[in-house]
């Protein structure tokens, strides 16, 4: 082989595992209590973060900069022309890039600003987020899926009153979509608008299986406050039935043939809400509880390692029933009861006054809702005064006495 064609093929491997890892996923701080200030942080602090075992990683910056990074080389983006580039807080840089392709990294959405951005391998030579240069979403002329896990679809955000009425325009974009793991995100935000409060998130499904996410709102009034505080119930009883027999039993009574007529309900507009088991439970395949349907149980548990599940969707059986579906911690799928003698919120809703820490490690207390700037720690059996409680997306906090904020989470924390 001679020594010009060696140096050649040298060069384009150097190329190509350059671009493969700057495309590397990032990895944010989980939403928990025990965190450590230290935590590997993105631009700014993340609200929440997970990551897939596919690679995915998902979470939100300043409550409203929604993110999702991709594996290296699952998913190539095109685009031509001159662009103008942007930090990843979406201000402008002041830079351009001629048209390129490579392997996407990241998918950037910033909701106050209604735009949303991509930054891929070609793009900036860092793997950094705070030295990266983003282009917007949509100079982009193609994505091309290398992996079969991801599809192009088309999501919608929409911004409307109590009454379902807009107050802002909505955005429409392509994605490559890897399940609902943006949505995940998404519903974790609580975007601003001028003149309203942030009530809650909410994801539909369409017939053509596009999803879209809906922020609603409440007009704020002179004397209507600041409209943080749950007034609801510590429990999620008005959603639930008070017959529900056949929640911990294989009814044989009960109608396997009635799958079909859940369908189109596990499709209806749905906050996304936290709960866990007080009691043994089974998770099934389907509204109907039999044994076949059983996926598995749950024991129950003492209230520090009570299972946690992510309600996704509302379902009813033939004799109208109500069911969770919801997302197991591992991320598995299914329905379990909605009655509420067996699941409750994970979170607090209403104020406590005051808590006893019951977590085996503590907790932290922090500056900022999105529990970052640690500013001490508690240990378990400390007792503490709590003034206010706080919505943060699909989870609450609570507000000391001294203004910090702490986990709102029932695992963690008891009311006393």
């Amino acid at each position: 082989m001679s020594r010009k064609y060696f140096n050649t093929v040298l060069l384009l491997s150097t190329t190509l595992l350059t671009g493969l890892a700057l495309s590397h996923p990032l990895i944010g701080h989980a939403d928990a209590s025990t965190q450590t200030s230290n935590a590997v942080a993105t631009t700014t602090a993340s609200a929440s973060s997970t990551t897939t075992s596919n690679g995915n990683a998902y979470g939100v910056d300043d409550d409203n900069i929604v993110w999702i990074t991709y594996p290296s080389t699952h998913v190539l983006t095109t685009y031509t022309g001159t662009g103008i580039c942007y930090n990843a807080d979406g201000s402008d840089t002041n830079k351009t890039v001629s048209g390129t392709s490579g392997a996407l990294g990241e998918v950037r959405i910033n909701l106050n600003q209604r735009t949303a951005y991509i930054w891929d391998s070609m793009l900036d030579a860092t793997s950094n987020t705070s030295d990266r240069k983003y282009r917007k979403i949509t100079s982009v002329s193609s994505f091309t899926p290398f992996s079969s896990v991801y599809t192009i679809k088309p999501l919608t955000i929409n911004f409307v009153d109590t009454d379902g009425q807009s107050i802002d325009h909505s955005m429409t974009f392509d994605f490559p979509d890897n399940s609902d793991k943006l949505e995940n995100a998404l519903l974790d935000a609580t975007p601003t608008i001028d003149g309203y409060t942030f009530s809650s998130a909410a994801v539909t499904t369409g017939s053509d299986d596009n999803p879209a996410v809906t922020y609603t709102f409440t007009k704020n009034t002179s004397d209507s406050g600041s409209g943080n505080e749950s007034s609801g119930s510590e429990s999620s009883s008005s959603a639930t039935s008070s017959t529900d027999s056949d929640n911990l039993s294989d009814s044989s009574s009960a109608d396997s043939t009635s799958d079909s007529t859940t369908s189109t309900a596990t499709k209806v507009s749905v906050s996304k809400i936290l709960v866990y088991a007080t009691r043994k439970i089974g998770l099934y395949k389907t509204v109907n509880f039999t044994k076949n349907n059983r996926i598995r149980w749950y024991q129950k548990q003492p209230r520090t390692k009570r299972p946690t599940f992510t309600v996704i969707g509302y379902a009813r059986t033939k004799a109208g029933t109500l069911r969770y579906k919801v997302k197991t911690t591992s991320g598995q799928t299914g329905y379990i009861t909605a009655n509420t003698n067996y699941v409750g919120n994970t979170y607090y809703q209403t104020n406590p006054k005051k808590i006893t820490v019951i977590n085996a490690k503590g907790i932290n207390a922090y500056r900022k809702v999105n529990l970052t700037s640690k500013v001490r720690h508690y240990r378990k059996g400390t007792v503490l005064k709590v003034k206010a409680v706080k919505q943060h997306g699909i989870t609450t906090r609570l507000i000391l006495t001294n203004g910090t904020y702490i986990t709102a989470n029932k695992t963690m924390v008891l009311k006393k």
